[in-house]
């Protein structure tokens, strides 16, 4: 069994990476395993003690699972936040932690994104209005705010130097470290270092047979993307 992490944020193109992988039946099915309410329903549906998290971890390993023997994982630096705070993890090292919990071949991948101002309106977009995905339908309504967008620049940064710091503790080496703007044009060679790093047999058999997902994938940045960027970049100090 060999389980990948990516590592990230949001709005880092994670969905996409994600996506990517899970199309290709073999790469894993990573999603947020480790949301509270995600969580919660599962151990529910596979009848677990609510206190049993190596249950759900061998759970999650026996049910999510790709033929070729890959768990796939889209971990948040708040979920680590989280497991800690319920105890099943130590409140130091909690990545390293998790990592031992799982066991067996671990290889974990950083995404994150270069342009934090783009990245924030992207969150602040989606927090306003809880539209997450291109699917989704919009329940509330966009506003500029200033503010709002500066809080979450700063925020976006803490993450980042959170992650820096797990990673660190951790000792681990990354299998992959790259951003959303590098992940974009080399989508599919992404998915082949992914099947080589994993040592899975045919990785080029891996990429080229995927059953690619595309149109519900389209990028969700738009004019009012461009707007807001600009009246935030051209501020009169």
């Amino acid at each position: 069994m060999k389980t990948i992490f990516i590592a990230t944020l949001p709005r880092t193109g994670s969905s996409l990476l994600s996506a990517d992988m899970r199309s290709t039946n073999a790469l894993g099915e990573p999603r947020e395993w480790f949301i509270p309410n995600r969580m919660d329903k599962l151990v529910e549906q596979w009848g677990l003690s609510p206190d049993d998290f190596d249950g759900y971890i061998a759970a999650l390993k026996q049910k999510k699972s790709t033929k070729s023997g890959v768990v796939g994982i889209k971990l948040m630096v708040s979920h680590l936040t989280m497991l800690a705070d319920r105890g099943v993890l130590p409140q130091e090292r909690r990545l390293d932690a998790l990592l031992e919990r799982f066991g067996g071949d671990t290889l974990v991948i950083r995404l994150l994104r270069g342009d934090k101002l783009r990245q924030a309106i992207s969150l602040m977009k989606a927090r306003q209005t809880g539209k997450w995905g291109v699917l989704k339908e919009a329940k509330g309504e966009a506003k500029y705010s200033y503010d709002e967008l500066a809080k979450i620049i700063v925020q976006l940064v803490k993450w980042e130097a959170q992650w820096e710091r797990e990673l660190e503790s951790s000792g681990i080496t990354l299998a992959m470290d790259m951003t959303y703007e590098q992940l974009l044009p080399r989508r599919e060679e992404t998915l082949l270092e992914i099947a080589r790093r994993l040592e899975l047999p045919d990785p080029e058999g891996i990429v080229a047979n995927r059953e690619r997902e595309d149109v519900k994938l389209t990028r969700q940045a738009d004019s009012l993307t461009e707007e807001w960027f600009s009246r935030f970049a051209n501020l009169n100090w």
